[in-house]
């Protein structure tokens, strides 16, 4: 069990980010706004980040709650996806103006355009079956004597980053072969231990900024990444069902557009791979334990 030091740190965090997440839930209209169901889904992530390292026995409604945010968070994903595409394929015809205005923009905007209806459509369905209003009692702990050791706060700030350290950073042959289920793994693991890592920020002797920084531009090349692939996968279909229905203009015009996001995507991966090559492992693991006032390890010898 953590000390008595850690555990208020993650309540004071939990507070927080149910706060923010019942906000973004009771503003009206939130549903039809990208950026309304962006910031839910991401309050949302950040709530279950802090679950992951509470102390599962001091909050009896964790499990429950914690089925239903993570419902909640997979169903605002696939309209957030198309959310995504849309606003990619927007920026290329801004980019390309011929491709902008031509008729396979126009018919792969229409296509994707009517994704996101029946996306948005089921997610008001899935969000009427969860009952959300009741996520604050989440918040309800045990009134228990003594419940708490007491120890270093420090030691036990480490002991929940380390098991998010290891898998937060490329293998070698990621950083030459573009596999895109692989990188979208490892995007999950660099998100989680930012989220964990913004939780815990509190707790340092010197606040982790530049660590902090250097996670989140890993996680949105990453995540650039990951929705070009993803888009282009889709455009892909669509291309060999215009060719197999030999409608040669749109298919043309649709081959444009995925040159386009291939050239786009192939951006993303070398902004993925410089950062992953700045930021050695080692390096980034000392600084962090120099922030949060740990004395250094020797190389090799790294706790994660």
């Amino acid at each position: 069990m953590y000390s008595a030091e850690l555990s208020i740190l993650l309540h004071r965090a939990l507070v927080a980010r149910v706060e923010v997440l019942m906000n973004n839930l009771a503003a009206e209209g939130w549903q039809e706004l990208a950026d309304g169901v962006h910031d839910t889904r991401v309050a949302s992530r950040r709530v279950r980040a802090v679950l992951d390292m509470v102390e599962p026995a001091l909050y009896p409604r964790l499990k429950r709650q914690g089925v239903k945010l993570k419902r909640l968070t997979r169903t605002l994903g696939r309209t957030r996806e198309m959310d995504v595409h849309l606003a990619i394929l927007t920026a290329v015809g801004l980019q390309v103006p011929d491709l902008g205005g031509s008729p396979a923009m126009e018919h792969v905007l229409e296509v994707v355009e009517g994704h996101r209806r029946r996306a948005r459509k089921a997610m008001l369905g899935d969000l009427a079956g969860l009952n959300l209003k009741h996520l604050p009692q989440l918040l309800q702990v045990p009134s228990l004597p003594d419940p708490f050791r007491v120890d270093d706060l420090t030691g036990d700030i480490w002991s929940c980053l380390a098991p998010w350290l290891d898998g937060a950073f490329a293998p070698a042959v990621l950083l030459d072969e573009e596999d895109v289920p692989a990188l979208h793994a490892l995007r999950i693991r660099v998100k989680r231990l930012r989220y964990a890592l913004e939780v815990l920020a509190a707790g340092f002797r010197t606040a982790p900024e530049a660590q902090l920084r250097h996670l989140h531009a890993l996680q949105t090349a990453l995540g650039d990444h990951h929705d070009l692939a993803v888009l282009t996968a889709q455009l892909r279909e669509l291309h060999q069902g215009l060719e197999a229905r030999d409608r040669r203009t749109l298919a043309a015009g649709t081959l444009d557009i995925l040159i386009h996001l291939g050239e786009d995507q192939a951006i993303a991966f070398e902004q993925f791979r410089a950062l992953a090559v700045a930021t050695r492992k080692e390096t980034f693991i000392d600084s962090l334990r120099h922030d949060l006032g740990l004395e250094q390890e020797s190389e090799g010898n790294h706790r994660t």
